[in-house]
C-alpha cells in the first residue's frame, strides 16, 4: 500500500496523554511510584499495539495523525482512503498526475462518502474522472486527517483496552518482554468485549 504518515510521528509524552500511569496503577494495584517509567513503557506499547496501519483495530488512528496516499484507477465505488475514522466535515488535498506535477481535482468531481467503515471518495454521477485510463500506479493522491480527535475524544472502551494491556504487560513482564507484545487468550478476550465494535478486519468484516 502506498500510504505514508505526512505529520510528525506522535510523542512518547502524547500517547501518555490517553491514559495515565495512575489509571495503569489502580488497574493493576500497585501502589509505589518506583516503576513508573516501567509502566509508561507499557502504555506506550498498547496504544501502539491498537493504533496505526498494523494495529489491531484494523487501520484506525486514535490521536489525529496527517496521511498522504497515492492510488492508480479507482474501482466502480471510488477510491477508498486506507485509514479511519474519518470526520465528516474535514476536507481533503485531492490531486491528479499531470504534466510532471500533481494538480487539484475539481471538486465538482466527487464527494466522500462515510457510510462505510472505511470512507470513499466516490465520483460525482455523469463525470468521469480526470486522468482516467492512464495506467500509472501514482495516478491520484490524497492527503486526509484519520482520528478521534484529541485523547478526550478517544472512545472510553479503547482507553480501558489500553489499560487492560499494560496492566496485563507489568504483570507478565517476564513471558512479554519490556515492550510488550505477547497477549494471552484472556487478554483477546478481553479486547474484543471493550472494543471489538471499533475493530474492522481488512476485509471490513
Amino acid at each position: 500500500m502506498d500510504l505514508r504518515r505526512i505529520s510528525p510521528a506522535l510523542t512518547r509524552e502524547q500517547k501518555l496523554s490517553v491514559v495515565s500511569v495512575a489509571d495503569v496503577k489502580a488497574q493493576a494495584r500497585v501502589i509505589g511510584d518506583e516503576e513508573n517509567s516501567l509502566i509508561e513503557s507499557y502504555i506506550v506499547a498498547a496504544y501502539d499495539y491498537l493504533s496505526g496501519p498494523e494495529g489491531w483495530l484494523g487501520r484506525c488512528c486514535l490521536l489525529d495523525e496527517q496521511w498522504e496516499f497515492y492510488a492508480g484507477m479507482p474501482d466502480r465505488l471510488g477510491f477508498e482512503l486506507p485509514m479511519r475514522p474519518f470526520k465528516e466535515d474535514q476536507t481533503i488535498a485531492f490531486d491528479y498526475f499531470r504534466s510532471n506535477d500533481y494538480t487539484a481535482v475539481d471538486p465538482k468531481f466527487y464527494f466522500i462518502s462515510t457510510v462505510d467503515s472505511f470512507p470513499r471518495i466516490a465520483r460525482t454521477r455523469a463525470l468521469a474522472w480526470p486522468y482516467y485510463g492512464i495506467p500509472y500506479s501514482r495516478a491520484y493522491r490524497i492527503q486526509f486527517t484519520a482520528g478521534f480527535g484529541g485523547p478526550d475524544d478517544i472512545p472510553e472502551p479503547i482507553k480501558l483496552a489500553m489499560k487492560m494491556l499494560a496492566a496485563f504487560w507489568y504483570g507478565q513482564r517476564e513471558s512479554v518482554g519490556a515492550d510488550g507484545r505477547a497477549v494471552g487468550e484472556e487478554v483477546k478476550y478481553g479486547l474484543k468485549a471493550l472494543c471489538g465494535r471499533y475493530r474492522v478486519a481488512l476485509d471490513h468484516s
